[in-house]
């Protein structure tokens, strides 16, 4: 399946998010150029209550039904808890997605991860966050 095209649906915070975040869907966009299994594209994620309108961009590759790509944000977006508020810390952000292609439904889908170790005065540790997301193209 090529994935050059128009694309749409969501991504929802999994585990890594208390409440109100946990199980809440961002509707995103997407635009992909699929060159012979490897891509690029960019995602237009919906401002809402749980996310501000943000771009991004992907980069991956399709192999045998799998898909992997890595959504790179130019700015580090950060929740802060127990609030509906979103800030930013310098720096990009970098998120793991995995999947399926799903040519018999123009679909593709799977889960995303965000792995960041931290350092504090308690000492280091790695937060890990993740959720599912879909794209259908349009």
């Amino acid at each position: 399946m090529n994935l050059s095209g128009n694309w749409q649906d969501f991504y929802e915070y999994g585990s890594g998010y208390e409440l109100p975040y946990f199980g809440q869907r961002v509707h995103i966009k997407a635009s992909i150029t699929d060159v012979n299994g490897s891509f690029t594209g960019e995602i237009v994620e919906d401002g809402s209550v749980f996310s501000v309108k943000l771009e991004a961009t992907i980069k991956g590759f399709i192999e045998d039904g799998f898909i992997s790509f890595v959504k790179k944000y130019p700015k580090k977006p950060i929740i802060v808890e127990h609030s509906t508020t979103i800030n930013y810390e310098s720096g990009s952000l970098e998120i793991e997605h995995e999947g399926i292609v799903d040519a018999q439904n123009n679909s593709i889908y799977g889960n995303w991860f965000i792995i960041e170790i931290i350092t504090d005065e308690l000492g280091t540790f790695e937060n890990t966050s993740q959720g599912i997301w879909l794209l259908t193209k349009l």
